[in-house]
This record gives C-alpha cells, structure tokens and sequence, in this order.
C-alpha cells in the first residue's frame, strides 16, 4: 500500500499528555488497560475517560491488547473488554491470534490492528494472514528488523496499512517468568520493577529490565531514533510511525519538543531532539543491508597473507603478562620476530624467553605446539607471525 501520507501515533497515559499531542503531528493515541497490556498502567474508568477525551480533541483513540493470552489471562481480558465500550475506539491492536480470532467473530464491525513485532516477519506469512482477517484487519505494525528495502516491498504487496516503532525502546527479550524479584511479593503488591542488566562480557552495556504481573522485559542499551531519516520514510510507503515516549522521565516534556516538529519536519529541530536524546540511540536494522562491510572483514588482507615466512598465529593475548601462539613452522629461540595485527600494525616480538604450553622453558620450537612469549603492546587474536 505504498504511497499516501505518513502519519504519526503514540502512548496516551494521562490527560496531561493531551495538550500537547493535540499542538503536534500525532493523529491518534494507544491507549493500554493494565491488565491488556504488557507495561499498561490506567484501569477501565481511566481508558474510557481518556478515549472519549481524544474524540473531543479530534484525535482517534486505539485501544491495545498485546498481552500473549494463556486460558486464565483470556478470560480475565475478556472481562475487561466486557466492560469497555469497544465502539469508543477507532480499532484494536493484538498481538495474540487467539485473540484476534475472538475479535473477528464476536466484533466483526471492529478494526483490527495486528501486532507482527516479534512474529511474521515474512511476506508469505502477512500475506496469508491480510487473506484470513479481510477487510475486518486495517493495519500490520511489523517489525524494527526488516530492513529499508523489504519495508518498501512490504509496503507496496500488502493492500492494509502498515506502521513501524520510529522513536523508542527496542525489546530484546520476554518471558512470563519474574526474573527479577520474588514472585508472590510482586504479585501481591502489583507494582512494576525496573533494572538495569549487565552482561559479563560487555560491562560497558546496560540493558534496561522492566518486571511486572505479566513478566519480564529486556530492551537494548540504546533507542530507535529514526526521525532523521523522515525522507526516507516518507518513500518506504509505510502508513504510520509510532513515537514512544514512556519509558523517558517526563514524557509531557519529550512531547512537547516533539509537538515542535511541523508538518516540513525542520531538520534543525529534529537534529536537536536527536541531540538531547537522554539515551544512546540507533538506526537498528532501518539501513541494515550492510553485507559488503562483513565481506571487507572476511576479506582482510592482514588476515589472509599466508606467505612463505609465515610462521605462526596468535592465540591469545593477556595484557601485561603473555602471548599464546600456535607455531606452524621451526624458528630459532632468540629470533626477533614481525607481529602483523588484524589492523595491519607491525610489532616485534622478542623470543629470548618462550615457555611451552605447560610455562617450561624451551629452546626447540616446533610446529602444531602451542607456546607462550612476553606480551607485546597491541598484538591480540588472530595476528600473524612472521620471520623477519
């Protein structure tokens, strides 16, 4: 469904928010049941309120369902839904097929908005899926993986609109599971938490963990920032682009400056939204088709010359202490040696002391056996030696 003008929507949490959404682009509001939604926080007297205010202000209020459905959570959903004037709101978003199949045949007069974040990420299968739901599904919000051009062939093969995240957390990882406190204590307390994660081997990286009565929640290190590629956008024929705010503090404040940016979308205002961005962000896979840069890296020269005078690779590199390397030919103790780096830095490496694998001296060097000599500024894994 390529072509058309592209529109914007967003999280709607409190009244306040409203002012603001009104001044901007946005064009319709998410609005999310604590007990629907995997990080909702308004109960039903709150949604119905802040629908009905939307439709006061001309903005179309969406309700989202997105929580995957178990029987016990289905049947508590449709409780809610039970109570909620579905006719109030413009459409429905799920993720659960579950659930848009109950959709379908108890609310066939209600759009449907179909969640394939983390799901179909094939054409074959959304194709399948826009012949299934018909008419009654208006939109896909399909993934932040598919890069530019799939998102232009996506766009241009399905006949339902299709939107994508442009500003916000992206999710990495789910479970149902409370991995982050006692079980029963959140429970019982009904209250979300919030970490910040950090892998062993990237210390450097902290990856922000909500838990909650639904379960856990792992997003990257950085956002989606994707407003300074508009242009782009604009032409990939995508109908919507959803701006997320929740996670920030003062979200009003985010969606002030976001009520800014007209309909020319200065690109000054963006650059100093993207600037102020209190987040390390990314483009993520928007312009992901990056094949050439891994066929330069399998194609580094400084890892491919197997000379004559090769002589041996290195292992293992400890600062300080040791270089581990694999020997592939005979050379003398004492010999200087030509270290070249995977980025084509030359070092010398000095064999008045080599140790075997066992860090017993040694004066025969011998190929296939691993050896150890004094560590060498620069020189890591996946060097080359060479005779000088």
């Amino acid at each position: 469904m390529a072509g058309g003008i592209v529109q914007f929507n967003t999280y709607l949490e409190n009244h306040f928010q409203l002012k603001e959404i009104k001044k901007s682009s946005i064009s319709e509001v998410i609005l999310e049941h604590k007990l629907l939604c995997r990080t909702g926080k308004n109960g039903t007297k709150s949604i119905i309120s802040l629908a009905e205010k939307a439709i006061s202000l001309g903005i179309s209020p969406i309700l989202n369902w997105d929580i995957l459905s178990s029987e016990i959570n289905f049947k508590q959903s449709l409780k809610i839904l039970n109570r909620l004037p579905l006719k109030l709101f413009n459409a429905v978003r799920v993720q659960d097929l579950g659930s848009a199949e109950w959709l379908l045949q108890e609310h066939p007069d209600i759009k449907l908005h179909l969640i394939v974040e983390t799901g179909s990420h094939n054409l074959t299968g959304l194709l399948r899926l826009s012949e299934y739901f018909g008419k009654h599904l208006k939109r896909f919000i399909l993934s932040t993986e598919l890069p530019k051009t799939k998102l232009i062939k996506y766009s241009q093969s399905l006949s339902t609109e299709c939107e994508i995240l442009c500003v916000g957390r992206i999710l990495l990882f789910y479970s149902p599971r409370k991995l982050l406190s006692n079980y029963y204590h959140l429970k019982q307390s009904n209250k979300s938490l919030e970490k910040s994660l950090v892998a062993d081997n990237l210390p450097q990286k902290q990856f922000p963990t909500i838990e909650n009565h639904h379960g856990t929640f792992m997003f990257l290190n950085r956002d989606l920032f994707l407003l300074d590629l508009l242009p782009e956008l604009k032409n990939s024929g995508l109908s919507y682009l959803r701006i997320d705010f929740r996670h920030l503090d003062s979200s009003q404040k985010w969606l002030k400056k976001f009520s800014d940016i007209t309909e020319n979308f200065d690109k000054n205002i963006i650059d100093e939204l993207k600037s102020s961005w209190p987040v390390k962000i990314t483009h993520g896979f928007f312009r992901a088709n990056h094949t050439d840069r891994a066929i330069d890296r399998i194609k580094n020269p400084h890892l491919k010359n197997h000379g004559e005078n090769l002589i041996g690779y290195v292992l293992e590199s400890v600062k300080e202490k040791h270089i581990i390397l694999l020997a592939r030919k005979t050379f003398k103790c004492g010999e200087s040696l030509i270290a070249i780096t995977p980025e084509g830095r030359k070092c010398i490496i000095l064999t008045n002391s080599i140790k075997n694998s066992k860090g017993l001296p040694v004066t025969e060097i011998l190929p296939e056996n691993i050896y150890q000599v004094p560590h060498v500024k620069y020189v890591t894994a996946q060097t080359l030696i060479y005779r000088s």
